[in-house]
Formats: structure tokens, sequence, C-alpha cells
């Protein structure tokens, strides 16, 4: 999937069948794979890209799509307490409707590297249940992973950051101090980054940046919220503060600790759709005598076959501190042919370099064949 003006992959755009629950999202390579019964069509979907509808009569060769960019256009003046006021509309927009849930899979892959060296990687496919403020609750299916057994350093439970990650319902509304808010401009520097046009209704672009000694977290990024519906359909934030790892060793540091995140929401009648959530975390690992070593975690979760009906069978937890990713992989049964087999987790050309990374080292665990 292209960009139609730059020749550029698409990451993470969506795809769905029309009329159906069936479907996916590309890789960060712009990849997509996707099992439906032919002839159908196609709806793909980015935010900054006109949604698009294609034919597909055959699977006879890869299928090429370009999508066209959205207008964007960049306002010269900010038109007073406009952008305050929106967030504050798309805030109570979504305490209306947050309590409407949504239930079917998560993939998550996290990738730890030290030194740009890939040194562990874990997938796990979660039965999931999501608001349009976050993660509800969730029970593993399935996992596996790859270790390499000199790491510097391991997550134990960095899925939590997923789990966790999203705009607060539980304070009251009057002393809500989040990016989503009824006062978020007393905490947050607001700008007018650009209105994009899509089918009709305009989705506005807001920087935000916290002001010194107000918000509860030094933090900066970006809300896209659509003017028509008030529903916000993307988040990205990046902090110093809310990601505070620690190693056990008395001499080893972590230094200029760093984490952005990403959420990313499909407009429903309702309430927007969870579709992903990206965790980056970055930091400097300081040794005595040593130069500093570059630490990096980064995970991906993607949702998919949402419906409105929980799975009766399925016991849907919050999320909470103390477990261990790996231990609750190992718990569960290997099966290779659902890894081989499953679309929603089709390695793109970055991880098929990890992997062979992990062959050629020696890894441990049930993640190679």
């Amino acid at each position: 999937m292209l960009d139609a003006a730059t020749g550029q992959p698409i990451p993470y755009a969506s795809i769905s069948v029309l009329s159906t629950t069936a479907g996916t999202t590309s890789n960060a390579e712009g990849e997509f794979e996707l099992k439906a019964a032919l002839p159908g069509r196609l709806v793909i979907s980015e935010l900054g890209h006109r949604r698009d509808t294609v034919a597909v009569a055959a699977a006879t060769a890869p299928l090429l799509v370009r999508l066209q960019p959205a207008s964007v256009l960049l306002p010269e003046v900010q038109v007073g307490s406009y952008l305050g006021d929106l967030i504050a509309q798309a805030y109570r927009q979504l305490r209306r409707t947050t309590a409407k849930k949504m239930y079917g899979q998560a993939f998550y892959r996290q990738i730890t590297r030290i030194a740009n060296d890939a040194t562990e990687v874990q997938e796990m496919v979660w039965d999931a249940a999501t608001t349009n403020a976050g993660m509800d609750g969730s029970a593993i299916v399935t996992g596996r992973f790859a270790k390499k057994m000199k790491a510097q350093i391991s997550f134990n439970n960095f899925s939590v950051f997923t789990k966790r990650v999203g705009f607060n319902m539980k304070d009251d509304s009057l002393t809500q101090r989040g990016i989503l808010g009824l006062n978020t401009a007393r905490f947050y520097t607001l700008s007018l980054l650009g209105v994009t046009q899509s089918e009709g209704q305009q989705l506005v672009e807001i920087g935000f940046e916290s002001k010194p000694g107000l918000a509860p977290l030094t933090a900066k990024g970006t809300l896209v919220i659509n003017e028509t519906t008030r529903q916000v359909l993307h988040l990205r934030f990046e902090t110093p503060d809310l990601v505070n790892v620690k190693t056990n060793s008395l001499v080893v540091k972590l230094k200029d600790q760093h984490s952005v995140f990403e959420m990313d929401f499909q407009p429903a009648p309702n309430a927007a759709v969870l579709t992903y959530i990206k965790v980056d975390y970055r930091a400097s690992l300081a040794v005595p005598l040593q130069r500093n070593v570059a630490i990096q975690a980064s995970s991906f979760t993607y949702f998919y076959n949402s419906r409105a009906t929980p799975d009766a069978s399925v016991t849907y937890a919050p999320a909470k501190g103390g477990e261990v990713d790996l231990a609750l992989i190992k718990q569960t049964t290997y099966d290779p042919a659902f890894w081989q087999n499953n679309a929603v987790v089709k390695r793109t050309p970055l991880e098929e370099q990890v992997m062979k990374s992990f062959e050629q080292k020696g890894a441990f665990g049930t993640m190679l064949p």
C-alpha cells in the first residue's frame, strides 16, 4: 500500500472486507495479508489519506493499492478558545459512550533491543475487551518467545503499559487534568496543526505540550478529533515520566528514559473502536568506566474481530502489577501452525532480520521453528 503522491509505504492503515467483520492492518512497510472470499470489495482507510474501496476479483497477483492524500488546511490564525472547547466536547462525548465495550482479539508483539541488537521477542494473542478510552480487560490465548541468554536487561511485564494506557475516565470531570478533559487548555499549551477534509467531515489535529508545574505529566504530542462527531481518532504523546524502569544492580543505572505512546481508533456510529496501541521506550544503560549503551523496548498491539458481545467463556481481567509476561506465555500450549499461517502475525522485513539474528546467535524458547 503506497501513498499516491510520494510512492512511500503507508503503515498501519485499516483494511476491511465490505459488509463483513473480516479485516486487518498494514504493517510498518505498508504490506498486508487478508483471507477473504472472492470476488469482494476492500475498504481501506488511514487518517492522512482519503478512504477508498477496491474491488478484488481474484488473488492471482499481489494487490497494489495507492491512497490519495487527504487535503490539509493550515490556518494562519487560531480562534480564541476553539481548541480547548473542542477537546472538552470530545471529553464529554467520551464519558457518554465509554461504557460501550467491544470484544475481540488482540495481537501483541514486543521487541527489546540493546545497542540496536534484538535480544528478546515476545508475542501474545489475547481475548480483549476495549472501549474508546483504551483496554478494559484481557485474557491470554497463546504466546511464543525468543530470548538471548546473555541479555543485560529484560522487561518482565512491558505489556502492562499497553493494557493501562488510555484516557482517564475515573477521576471527577472537574478535577481531571489529563490530556483530554474539560480544562485541558489550563494545563497544556494547545496549537492547531491542521484540518483534514475526509468524506465531508473535518478531522482536527491539535498539538499539546504540558505547562511547567501544572500538568500531571511532562508530555507533548498530538490529538486528532472528528469535529463532526467529537470522536477522538488518534493520540500520540511522549513523556520522560510515565515509564520508569529500574535495574536490580546498584552499579548499573538507566538514564534519559523516554517513552512514546500511540493509540488509534476507527470511527463508529456510537463510539470509536480501538484499532492499535504502540509503545516505545528508550533509555541509556550507564555502566561505570564504559560507554553508555542504548536500550529500547517497543510493542505493537493490533485489535481485530471486534464485536459487541463478549465470549461467555472468557474472563476479561484488568491489568495488574506483578505479572510476568514470559511466565504467562510458558503456561500456554505452543501451536506452530497457528503462527506460521496467521495473517495477523505476518512479519515485516525488519522483523525477519530480527528472527534471523536469533537463529544465528542461539535463541531459546518456542518462537523459532
